[in-house]
């Protein structure tokens, strides 16, 4: 097989992957009333406590309004709030809120996403699944480095 040929296979292989697992991540944000762009932005700010709304949208790939609209969504719920940066006052940082904590919580607790892949991932030894994960942050990594170069 070509190198050609082997990428187009990864290629569909994680994009099967990454299809499924939003699928089983959408049933339980449903579970949960949110979103699956809700959940991705809870997370995200989990990930990282204070993340401006400009680098959450430029993270996501999404439009500015539709980010904004999903926020505003996580604030009425008071999941989410938002503070005026201290640095730069026309920036707008984002922080859970305890109940945004618990939410994340949950999620981790109930993903169907993440119980299924941990159920499929039992085949494979600790050693694979570390070379796995290792592997796709290399790859991840040369793809963003030649992206840049662009």
């Amino acid at each position: 097989m070509s190198e050609l040929q082997q990428a187009i296979e990864l290629t569909n292989s994680l994009f099967s992957i990454a299809r499924q697992l939003k699928r089983l991540s959408f049933q339980t944000a449903t579970k949960l009333g949110l979103t699956v762009q809700q959940l991705i932005i809870l997370n995200s700010i989990r990930n990282k406590e204070g993340l401006t709304q400009k680098e959450l949208t430029e993270r996501l790939l999404s439009a500015k309004s539709r980010v904004s609209l999903s926020i505003d969504e996580l604030e009425k719920k008071n999941y989410v709030k938002r503070v005026t940066s201290a640095v730069d006052r026309r920036e707008t940082q984002l922080f859970l809120t305890s109940e945004g904590i618990l939410i994340c919580q949950r999620y981790r607790e109930e993903s169907e996403a993440y119980k299924s892949l941990a159920n499929s991932m039992e085949q494979f030894s600790e050693e694979e699944i570390n070379s796995l994960i290792r592997m796709q942050k290399q790859i991840l990594t040369h793809l963003v480095n030649e992206q840049n170069t662009l």
